[in-house]
């Protein structure tokens, strides 16, 4: 996985240099029509792997991956915009669980598990324009929930029957699995271009803490956006 994070940084900063040399001296300054614009827009995140460690010794080494999402905001002027994002990812991890089997708070053993971690985040998002003009650096923020499930059954599987409106007589049966809704919170430093009326490209470098029971770590990445403001 150290490929894809390697390559989607280089995209990420590839993409960051086309921001700031595309425009010329005297374009970069021209007039930007985003004031008083509703923007819909769609970021790919290129998230770098991380480590976490657990209790008791154990650890989670999550692989970098790719995730995308749905952003919508308004531009009250050329300098601030909010709104909210939904993003989701889905990346591998290998962990290595120390377990007790007598409950004497000693270890006994050693597991090593492997499997996919689903994640959601939705943000409400503020971010400031430096400058009025098409072209600008941004510094934006962000706040809201994210929602992770490790894929690892809590229980066995459950099954119910039911009478569908469409289908009629239905049996169905899925696995409860260990998940969890935290607080997250981060922000971002990048590039904005817009060409034209509408059609804009952002490029940015972000971070995010999410907030579990036992620490709050942080999680950075790169992202590429592609809008439209109406």
């Amino acid at each position: 996985m150290k490929k894809l994070n390697a390559s989607g940084t280089s995209l990420a900063l590839c993409a960051l240099a086309l921001l700031a040399v595309a425009p010329k001296p005297a374009a970069a300054q021209s007039q930007s029509f985003r004031e008083g614009k509703w923007q819909f827009a769609i970021p790919i995140n290129f998230v770098s792997g991380k480590k976490l460690d657990g209790e008791g010794g154990s650890f989670v080494d999550l692989n970098s991956d790719v995730g995308w999402g749905i952003s919508f905001g308004y531009n009250l002027n050329q300098r601030f915009m909010l709104g909210f994002e939904t993003t989701w990812l889905n990346a591998n991890y290998d962990a290595t669980v120390e377990y007790d089997d007598n409950g004497d708070g000693t270890v006994d053993g050693t597991a090593n598990i492997g499997g996919r971690l689903d994640a959601a985040s939705l943000q409400a998002v503020g971010q400031f324009n430096a400058l009025e003009g098409k072209f600008t650096p941004f510094v934006r923020g962000n706040l809201g929930f994210t929602y992770t499930d490790s894929s690892i059954p809590s229980a066995p599987p459950q099954g119910a029957c039911w009478w569908d409106p469409w289908w009629g007589y239905t049996c169905g049966t899925w696995q409860p699995t260990y998940d969890r809704t935290s607080f997250s919170f981060g922000g971002g430093l990048g590039g904005r271009a817009e060409f034209g009326r509408s059609f804009f490209l952002e490029a940015s470098f972000n971070v995010l803490w999410i907030s579990f029971s036992q620490s709050t770590p942080s999680f950075t990445g790169v992202r590429v956006t592609a809008g439209w403001a109406m």
